[in-house]
């Protein structure tokens, strides 16, 4: 039985939570693209694996490493190339806080390989909790 969209998106997810972002890029084509909110004061559009590095770099890092972070998947609906995972995202930050975020993730997968990722989430919340940036480009 082969694997429908929501399982390969689940086992790419899976690897970025688990720390091992080699495992997910393997799931991806080569021209996958990442799309970012306009709001996160990120790229805008991203390869996966810039956009892998950029989410280490820039939002897993600020988790406390002693706790890091949990991860409880709610819902994977897949439907033909498209799925959506719905999971909530909870841990503490470098500095204290606690952190919890509901997100939404569309995947489109084709011939079983992801060619696209576009996560829905409060972005202002992550600004607020993770990310030190400066202010957002205004050519975003």
């Amino acid at each position: 039985m082969s694997e429908n969209a929501a399982d390969i998106a689940t086992r790419f997810l899976q690897a970025f939570w688990d720390g091992e972002p080699e495992q997910g890029l393997a799931l991806c084509s080569d021209d996958a693209l990442w799309t970012f909110q306009k709001s996160l004061r990120s790229p805008r559009f991203a390869s996966i694996a810039d956009a892998v590095e950029w989410l280490n770099q820039t939002l897993i890092c600020q988790f406390d490493p002693d706790s890091g972070y949990t991860v409880d998947i709610h819902n994977a609906i897949s439907e033909g190339e498209e799925a959506a995972l719905e999971y909530t995202a909870r841990g503490r930050t470098r500095r204290g806080e606690l952190y919890e975020n509901n997100y939404l993730v569309r995947f489109t997968v084709r011939d079983g390989r992801i060619t696209s990722v576009r996560p829905y989430f409060d972005t202002h919340y992550v600004n607020e909790r993770l990310v030190e940036l400066p202010p957002l480009d205004p050519d975003f």
